[in-house]
């Protein structure tokens, strides 16, 4: 049998390493998980580091620069959810790895998923493992996925790992819905707000502006600000226009920078409503993840490298791999994620019990299940809180509007009944 050298840390927080063959990387973290162990990395006696069950490339490896066109089709977290719960139905039914990959890829709609099964069965009919062939295609299957499965194909339980994957993406699901409802209704409003805003500056204040002008009165420093507007938008909509779509352009340039992505997550963490709930979001997916990952024996540094490529958060990802460099450096879990000091208090005590008590995967499970529950609440708090507040602000800008129009008019119906007066 092969040899490995395999890091791992006791209950006591005692890191150990030493040399064992085993039948492959899954039994052996398997077998160092039974006497209590937390396995932090494993390496081939050759030296080579050994990332999963086997050698598939990590996320990082194995993406590529450019993922196809930006008019590709996206996979959705619904559409891996319902792949995976089929094929762990029919596996468990009896039905061969290849006539289950053929009847779930006559029925998909998206085409590149399609595609992307439709090769890993010629893959895997030409002796490529399913992980393996997977692999390939990185694009629908992440590397999170890609490990799991090999996992499954090393302990012969595919279709219980499957079942598995199928539950953790119908959670994820459901999460990123319950920020898409946080969302949507405040972006509804706002895209309604600055329609009534446009509709003004485009229609209302030109027509006043020119009666203005016929009068040749001095006009207040509101009025003068709306009528610049109005004219930037309407008169010299050829310079105003560029200048915004130029403006755009250059923030999401900026934004995919990693000094602009950093900087702009950080931002929004520091935002008053939405910050609790981007953090709590991304905790609960940290969570939901590392727990499925190390519960099904893939290794805890290569569970946090994987793991950090689902934050959707740069500082969120920035601090798990700073984690996952402390582990490989004798920390343990807890304090790796202490000293990010990033994840709540909460969060980092409960995964010293777990740590302490042999039982991380159970505790990080716990701890997912209380952030998912907190998340729920945010997004009810931010969805009774958003709405009167934009009602507010709306109401501020007609306002504003209003009193910018009708106080020169009030100065001319005053100017003109002194005239009257007079004669």
């Amino acid at each position: 049998m092969p040899l490995y050298t395999v890091t791992a840390r006791d209950a006591s927080g005692r890191t150990i390493s030493q040399v064992k063959d085993a039948p492959s990387v899954g039994d052996l973290v398997a077998e160092m998980r039974r006497d209590g162990f937390i396995v932090t990395s494993v390496k081939s006696e050759g030296g080579a580091g050994v990332t999963g069950p086997t050698s598939a490339p990590t996320e990082a490896q194995g993406r590529p620069k450019a993922q196809g066109s930006m008019f590709q089709k996206k996979i959705k977290v619904s559409d891996l959810a319902a792949f995976c719960r089929q094929m762990s139905t029919m596996l468990r039914a009896g039905l061969s790895l290849l006539d289950a990959l053929e009847t779930i890829a006559d029925e998909m709609e998206n085409p590149v998923f399609k595609q992307a099964l439709e090769t890993t069965m010629l893959d895997i009919e030409a002796g490529s493992k399913l992980s393996d062939a997977m692999a390939k295609h990185p694009q629908v299957f992440n590397s999170l996925m890609c490990s799991m499965i090999e996992a499954g194909e090393v302990s012969g339980s595919l279709d219980t790992i499957l079942e598995q994957l199928g539950q953790f993406f119908k959670r994820r699901h459901k999460l990123a819905s319950q920020i898409k409802t946080a969302t949507a209704y405040p972006k509804f409003v706002a895209g309604f707000f600055l329609l009534i805003v446009a509709g003004i500056f485009i229609f209302l204040v030109p027509q006043f502006s020119d009666l203005f002008a016929q009068f040749g009165a001095e006009l207040p420093f509101l009025t003068k600000v709306l009528i610049a507007i109005s004219d930037a938008i309407v008169k010299y909509f050829y310079i105003t226009v560029p200048i915004l779509i130029g403006a755009i352009i250059a923030f999401v340039y900026w934004r995919r920078t990693p000094a602009g992505a950093e900087q702009w997550d950080k931002t929004i963490l520091k935002t008053p409503l939405f910050g609790p709930l981007v953090l709590k979001s991304g905790v609960s997916r940290f969570t939901m993840t590392l727990s499925t990952l190390v519960r099904n024996g893939i290794t805890l540094d290569q569970s946090l490298e994987i793991t950090s490529k689902t934050l959707g958060n740069f500082v969120l990802e920035q601090a798990v791999m700073d984690a996952r460099q402390k582990l490989i450096q004798g920390y343990s879990l807890f304090q790796a994620l202490s000293e990010a000091q990033v994840f709540p208090g909460l969060m980092t005590k409960m995964v010293k019990v777990g740590e302490d008590s042999g039982s991380l995967p159970d505790m990080l499970g716990d701890v997912t299940e209380y952030y998912e529950d907190e998340v729920s609440s945010q997004v009810q708090a931010i969805t009774s809180m958003i709405e009167p507040a934009l009602i507010v602000a709306l109401g501020g800008v007609v306002l504003v509007v209003i009193l910018g129009i009708y106080l020169p008019i009030f100065g001319l119906s005053k100017a003109a009944a002194k005239g009257a007066q007079k004669s």
